[in-house]
């Protein structure tokens, strides 16, 4: 179970506070005789000495109920027993919050119901912010150094568009201080809503919900005995607290639906937005949402940041627990080769040039395609010491650099199919060298590169005669094949290995 948590929202209803009375029964303040329940009420009443009375509106009479009981036993702790408050019971809570303070638990927040003058007393009497006050003054009294906050405002209990503008004040200042803070760790929060009126616990789950993009959201749901009202042995029937409790994250309640945003995302190349929107399901599905936070810097030329995170990926425990052993060992391998060896630097950016093909972005894709081509002559040009072969001439204006001198991709082309005996009127030099001016052409004149134009640079003249399709893959691997014959292509890439398991993962978590 979850059990890190900064902020625990309880809304407070009537039956999640009991008082232990000198019979050694626990009664509840929202036991009334309905449903079967004793008539704990009439008999806390009698505790107090006191006689139970009634509110009078228009011709109708409501008796007194968890309002006024819940002001007298708060007046009775604070003025009577010297703020004392062990005989107040938390009988749906107090597990919930023992299990958050070892988590961390820094701060509470009761939300109490009182409601104006204009609703009815039938609705008013059982009003919960004399509870409310109940439970804060036990949870201080058991948690000195626990922040707790009751909230009450002055509202109808059923208004939900109130309730959505009262938990905008409430909640949302308490994530937005931790977010601006930049704080590395997560803001966790927690929301018991269980046993208030349905207006508020809808309302605040559905803000719950939609604070799961920017932190991670849970509910905490007590588990209700078996018997909510045993009997003693001298027959006398006493409130049972829950024990345990559900932690359900709110983020799964939409995971079939955000569940294809994902995969769209992430087939696309678009790793932020994958990692938003696996934000609030991190914690089921953590392996994935941390994979897509580093192919994001990959995606943004972050190399460095990418091979020390991936490294950290590939040793932790989330990736032990769903990735066999001898993948991991690959990855590793692959990893190695990627920190060491130039010419696969060179080749894992391919799959930058797949990505943008896939969205048809052939302007994206083109100019990718030319800079790895550029790469990867400029790297033989470096290793097979072309200068020194006489593969390249340095220009009468650059003597002075000797083998300092670098060529441009021009000379790079020149210098390449000179490595091979290609003369300029071989067509590998003629397709090499319309790359480099349709590359200039996209830089220069900030033309665009349409799928036909990219076609053309391979079909005219006749040069490398291809079937023609509209298909994006089918220029992919005219791309491919010029690489390979540049330079072969370097086994097993660990960036489109690392792609292809995260959607394989994704499309296996169709049940979630």
């Amino acid at each position: 179970m979850q059990t890190k948590v900064d902020t625990l929202i309880i809304t407070v209803g009537t039956r999640q506070v009991g008082w232990r009375c000198q019979d050694g029964a626990i009664r509840s303040f929202g036991a009334d005789g309905n449903i079967s329940y004793p008539h704990h009420v009439d008999e806390l009443y009698q505790e107090l000495d006191i006689t139970r009375g009634s509110y009078q509106e228009n011709c109708k009479t409501f008796p007194w109920s968890a309002r006024d009981i819940g002001q007298r036993y708060y007046e009775y702790c604070v003025e009577w027993l010297g703020n004392d408050f062990s005989q107040v019971e938390l009988l749906l809570d107090q597990k919930i919050i023992e299990t958050g303070v070892q988590g961390g638990l820094k701060h509470i927040i009761l939300w109490g119901t009182d409601q104006p003058e204009t609703v009815s007393w039938f609705y008013r009497r059982l009003d919960t912010l004399w509870l409310a006050k109940l439970m804060e003054g036990k949870i201080k009294q058991l948690y000195p150094d626990l922040r707790v906050d009751t909230h009450l405002p002055l509202i109808d209990a059923n208004d939900s568009n109130a309730i959505r503008q009262e938990l905008e004040l409430l909640v949302l200042p308490e994530v937005s201080d931790y977010v601006s803070s930049r704080s590395e760790n997560e803001f966790i929060l927690w929301i018991q809503n269980k046993g208030c009126t349905p207006a508020i616990a809808s309302s605040v789950e559905i803000c719950a919900a939609a604070l799961g993009r920017q932190c991670q959201v849970f509910n905490a749901c007590p588990i209700e005995p078996e018997e909510f009202f045993p009997t003693l042995p001298n027959g006398i029937r006493s409130a049972s607290p829950s024990h345990s409790f559900k932690l359900i994250s709110m983020g799964e309640y939409f995971w079939s639906l955000e569940r294809l945003r994902v995969v769209s995302a992430w087939e696309r190349g678009d790793f932020t937005e994958a990692e938003i929107w696996l934000k609030s399901h991190q914690t089921r599905y953590s392996s994935i949402y941390k994979l897509a936070r580093i192919l994001a810097l990959y995606t943004h030329w972050e190399t460095d940041k990418f091979t020390t995170q991936i490294g950290n990926w590939l040793n932790s425990n989330d990736v032990a627990n769903s990735v066999s052993l001898e993948q991991i060992q690959l990855w590793k391998e692959r990893l190695k080769n990627l920190k060491e060896k130039e010419l696969y630097q060179a080749w894992e950016s391919c799959l930058l040039i797949e990505l943008p093909l896939i969205r048809t972005n052939y302007t994206a894709a083109f100019v990718q395609f030319a800079q790895t081509l550029e790469r990867l002559l400029y790297i033989q040009f470096i290793e097979q010491k072309w200068i020194h072969k006489d593969f390249i001439t340095i220009p009468s204006t650059h003597l002075h650099l000797g083998n300092d001198y670098e060529p441009g991709f021009a000379g790079l082309i020149l210098g390449w199919c000179n490595s091979r005996k290609f003369n300029t009127s071989h067509k590998w030099y003629k397709l090499l060298d319309r790359i480099r001016k349709k590359r200039n052409d996209l830089v220069h004149k900030s033309q665009p590169a349409t799928l036909s134009d990219i076609r053309k640079i391979w079909t005219d003249e006749s040069l490398f005669p291809i079937k023609h399709s509209n298909d994006p893959m089918v220029i992919r691997d005219l791309m491919f094949d010029v690489l390979n014959e540049v330079s072969m292509m370097a086994p097993e890439l660990l960036v489109r290995s690392l792609y292809q398991w995260g959607l394989n993962k994704l499309n296996s978590y169709v049940h979630g």
